[in-house]
């Protein structure tokens, strides 16, 4: 009974972890949204790229198949992973990078979602997809077969 009431509250840890960043989540869309909307109202204001651009392209990290850094840091799981290609129009996972483990931040290959979350919610590469993609943007990984 112990090990059940403890699973339980390690769940319920992991409900209000979740909660916190779907709220924070939600506030930066909204944010971004705006954004979005003060820059096309100025004509020479900023306004998103045109071209699509997948995250190794974006940051220049070298980590893509053939890439400068592979035989240091090996391939990325966003450039070599196909199952989520085309998700926020990106090519292999090349845009959903936040949603993966082992992506490249700061020079360092990092960790499981939970523990890189907050440094890419404050990636301009995540700011500049969720500006290009808008209210149609995938924030998180659904399964695929």
């Amino acid at each position: 009974m112990h090990e059940l009431n403890q699973k339980i509250a390690e769940l319920e840890k992991e409900i209000l972890a979740l909660k916190k960043v779907n709220s924070e989540l939600e506030s930066r869309i909204l944010r971004l949204e705006q954004n979005s909307r003060d820059a096309e109202s100025k004509p020479s204001g900023l306004k998103p790229q045109i071209g699509i651009l997948n995250c190794w392209e974006f940051k220049k990290c070298g980590r893509e198949p053939g890439g400068k850094t592979i035989s240091e840091l090996g391939i990325c799981p966003a450039a070599e992973l196909k199952k989520y290609d085309g998700i926020n129009r990106g090519k292999n996972s090349g845009r959903i990078c936040w949603a993966l483990v082992g992506t490249l931040c700061g020079g360092r290959v990092q960790g499981i979602y939970a523990q890189k979350i907050d440094t890419c919610l404050n990636c301009e590469f995540y700011q500049y997809v969720c500006l290009q993609e808008g209210k149609g943007m995938q924030y998180a990984l659904l399964s695929r077969q």
